[in-house]
């Protein structure tokens, strides 16, 4: 668990925390546990790929992953689906599920990233997804299971996070989590756009 002080660091270092991220065991009890504490809606995204490379070595986790929003921070909860190495995977072998990481937006990543390892960061996960990059990194004095997460403050990322903080705060408390199946990797770019208006929607 981060400590309150490296907490207060990193946000002098990096800004604001704008996602919790928890890796779960079952995402969608979790789903439920977090909607009967007043958070929601939820997306649902499932077999989402994630080619990464993990501690210097190639991998493929494959995971499901919800979003919601408490107050203005995002809920982010990952359930990893097959056994590539991962950061996921590393806690899940731990057994210490829970509050997995904290999250920064990022306006130029590689950057930021520099500045982070030239600070004592250890990049422990660099994600390439469809032109984006995602980067876990991890400080010598946190757990070793807890990491800190670099997302790219795209427009379509800002938005996103944006209206979600705007429709949960009138979300009525009721319905489903909208699932959209990324099984097919082909279909990934055409899918999310649509599904999160429809979603910001609700």
């Amino acid at each position: 668990m981060l400590k309150a002080t490296e907490t207060t660091s990193q946000q002098d270092a990096f800004g604001a925390v704008c996602q919790l991220g928890h890796v779960v065991n079952d995402i969608r009890s979790e789903i439920d546990a977090w909607q009967s504490r007043g958070v929601g809606p939820w997306l649902w995204m499932r077999h989402v790929r994630l080619p990464c490379t993990f501690r210097g070595e190639a991998s493929v986790p494959v995971i499901d992953v919800a979003l919601s929003y408490q107050g203005n921070m995002q809920i982010e909860l990952i359930q990893q689906l097959n056994d590539a190495p991962s950061p996921y995977r590393s806690t899940i072998e731990a057994g210490s599920y829970g509050l997995h990481h904290q999250a920064f937006l990022c306006e130029n990543i590689h950057s930021d990233v520099e500045r982070a390892e030239g600070l004592g960061y250890e990049m422990v996960c660099d994600i390439r997804m469809y032109g984006s990059r995602y980067v876990y990194l991890q400080s010598p004095d946190a757990d070793k299971n807890t990491y800190i997460e670099f997302l790219p403050a795209s427009l379509m990322m800002k938005g996103m996070i944006r209206r979600g903080i705007a429709v949960s705060k009138t979300w009525s408390g009721e319905g489903r989590p909208m699932v959209v199946d990324l099984a097919n990797p082909a279909r990934l770019i055409g899918s999310i756009p649509g599904v999160i208006r429809a979603w910001l929607s609700r």
